[in-house]
């Protein structure tokens, strides 16, 4: 009988259990949190084995491959979500809210996956320690009925690097990893990360009580290839994650950190900082505290899956959004004349406060003039077409649409300048007029 293809070959070894680095402590009249724990805190059913309190663990990696028994990533955890985002620290895959484009919080009703821009350094979600980097290692426990492997997790910088160093050293002396007899031991050591004074913490460590001649010995027998379970990925781990935070953060709404680090004016940025559609979002919301859905409203796209599929560049987004929210610049106070610099103090009319206006009571926007009449203009875009499209899209009260914005646009894109948009249309070449003419049906299929 024939195996059936990528099912009748795979080989996948049982999940025991989970061995953890804390202990969840809950004080009377506030919110529980997790504590570091000296000791590997093992299930019940293992305490008369190893110990109620072992601070040593004898294991086994049941495969070469580490990438499999000891997964690192940047994960992001939401309390009703579970994994809403796994990076690198450059790239990433996160869970997006069809409606906003933003990051599946509690009132998402509708997620997809979307690749995301990672960087720890600017992610809102990392600094306030919603998202986290974890390691999932995954070992056999020699000692202990059952077949099968145990999950441990950790968020130690320390711990990460000791792991994936001893790993590489056993490696090196024996030529492979997998069924080669460790131990896993949790042993104190003094740190002093930057800003923090020096603090005892326990961080993982792998050692061998084989000989190194035993041990190269062992690395000639080969082992027979089997693969580890799917981790446990979804629930976030207890003892690393509090529940508070990943409450709080999905109804508080926080500032995103500065973007980029530097102070900068919206003036100094440059296309090098809006590398893809998550910078532009990260320096609007940092500049003008807009929200992703707001952006993409002002190209007539309903979530960022749409405005990333679309065919405007990172660079033109950008511009377009800074030419909405600062068109022009103030302009200059008139110099007094010379009788008014002549007045006494007393007689000059002090400069009367504002009282801002609430939104109901702002006057009625003046009405976007029409375009110019298109029979002196030609082009490679067939005006009549252009008229009709402009005054639809200007129906709907698009601010990119309208003729200053269209016309600044048209000017930072295709270094042309005019007086009205169908003269700059009109002096477009071919490429340039099918790019700006695809811009306006993909926006007109849109509404």
């Amino acid at each position: 009988m024939c195996p059936i293809k990528e099912v009748s070959d795979v080989r996948r070894m049982p999940r025991l259990g989970k061995i953890r680095l804390g202990i969840k402590v809950e004080p009377e009249g506030k919110n529980p949190y997790p504590r570091a724990t000296d000791y590997f805190v093992v299930p019940d059913e293992i305490k008369g084995i190893v110990g109620d309190k072992p601070k040593t663990l004898n294991i086994m990696f049941p495969t070469e491959k580490a990438e499999e028994f000891a997964q690192q990533w940047l994960r992001c955890y939401s309390f009703t979500q579970g994994l809403v985002c796994k990076g690198d620290g450059v790239k990433a895959t996160r869970k997006i809210d069809v409606e906003t484009g933003d990051i599946a919080r509690h009132t998402t009703q509708e997620w997809v996956f979307n690749g995301w821009g990672c960087d720890p350094d600017t992610c809102e979600q990392y600094s306030e320690k919603q998202c986290r980097r974890v390691m999932n290692l995954l070992f056999l426990l020699p000692d202990v009925p059952g077949i099968g492997v145990w999950q441990l997790d950790t968020t130690s910088f320390y711990s990460i690097v000791n792991v994936n160093s001893c790993v590489d050293l056993i490696r090196r002396l024996c030529g492979r990893i997998s069924f080669i007899p460790l131990t896993l031991s949790l042993e104190p050591q003094i740190v002093e990360p930057p800003g923090i004074k020096k603090k005892t913490v326990h961080i993982l460590q792998i050692r061998s009580d084989v000989k190194l001649a035993d041990i190269q010995k062992l690395g000639r027998v080969p082992p027979e290839r089997v693969l580890l379970p799917f981790l446990e990925e979804e629930e976030a781990p207890a003892d690393l994650y509090p529940a508070q935070k990943l409450v709080e953060a999905e109804h508080v709404a926080k500032e995103a950190p500065a973007e980029p680090g530097e102070e900068k004016t919206p003036d100094d940025i440059t296309e090098d900082d809006v590398p893809d559609m998550n910078a532009v979002v990260r320096v609007c919301f940092h500049f003008w505290q807009m929200q992703p859905v707001e952006i993409c409203g002002e190209f007539g796209y309903k979530t960022m899956k749409e405005l990333n599929d679309s065919r405007t560049s990172p660079w033109e987004a950008w511009l377009t959004i800074k030419q909405l929210k600062q068109p022009e610049g103030p302009e200059p106070e008139p110099e007094p004349t010379k009788e008014q610099a002549e007045e006494p103090p007393e007689l000059q009319q002090p400069e009367q406060e504002i009282e801002p206006l609430w939104p109901e009571d702002q006057p009625e926007p003046a009405a976007e003039p029409e375009p110019e009449p298109v029979e002196e203009v030609k082009g490679f875009i067939n005006m009549d077409w252009l008229v009709e499209s402009l005054i639809s899209l200007r129906a709907k009260e698009l601010k990119a649409w309208s003729e200053s914005n269209l016309l600044s646009y048209i000017k930072t894109t295709y270094k042309v300048e005019a007086k009205t948009v169908l003269e700059a249309v009109a002096k477009l070449d071919k490429g340039e007029a099918n790019h700006f003419k695809k811009r306006v049906e993909e926006t007109l299929q849109m509404i």
